[in-house]
């Protein structure tokens, strides 16, 4: 119920779940599905519910406390921490950076995955994100003074791209796209500004 204390994080198995807030009563303003899950925000941040949640006909739900929560969320943070910075050490642009610059660094980066032919930045977009190849290669390709796609370099494990859009304001210099299965790591701009910028 919103302005309840939360103590209890919900993962749907079967079923759906309504969601209403006291700002648009009687409205349902999002609907929950299977293999959704809610509740969350009120552990992490020991605030009120900020939304009521009723179940639309019969719900089948797995319930996890609060201390559990925590415990597994942290496990989890610490252990991507540990994997992250292992990894950065190993970059050569990284390497005049502190560990605890590193650690913020690994804190702040999601890795994401891509799929052979995806596209991950295009050339001419606005630049928000700053990458480092973590698994596989990546292909970066401009276009001619004919409009014609031409590669200019191969990234692997370790390189990066995205920096220049950040530092300039300049739009994406370079389309970027996954040579077979890849996985970046990606920066969001403000915290590669506080991190890199000294660099």
């Amino acid at each position: 119920v919103e302005g309840d204390i939360g103590d209890v994080f919900y993962l749907i198995e079967e079923g759906k779940v309504d969601v209403y807030v006291s700002k648009v009563p009687d409205t349902c303003v999002h609907t929950y599905n299977s293999g959704d899950s809610f509740g969350e925000l009120a552990i992490m941040y020991n605030a009120p519910r900020a939304a009521t949640c009723r179940a639309n006909g019969t719900v089948k739900l797995w319930a996890l406390d609060r201390v559990s929560f925590k415990v597994i969320v942290v496990a989890a943070a610490m252990q991507k921490r540990e994997q992250f910075v292992g990894f950065l050490k190993g970059v050569p642009i990284l390497e005049s950076l502190t560990e605890m610059e590193l650690m913020t660094m690994a804190d702040s980066m999601a890795e994401e995955k891509y799929n052979s032919g995806d596209v991950i930045c295009n050339q001419g977009d606005a630049g928000n994100y700053f990458y480092i190849v973590h698994e596989g290669t990546a292909i970066c390709r401009q276009k001619d003074a004919d409009g014609n796609d031409k590669d200019v370099a191969t990234l692997n494990s370790g390189n990066y791209f995205g920096e220049i859009a950040l530092l300039t304001e300049k739009p994406r210099q370079a389309t970027v796209v996954a040579e077979g299965a890849l996985k970046v790591l990606a920066l969001d701009k403000a915290t590669f500004t506080r991190v890199m910028g000294p660099m």
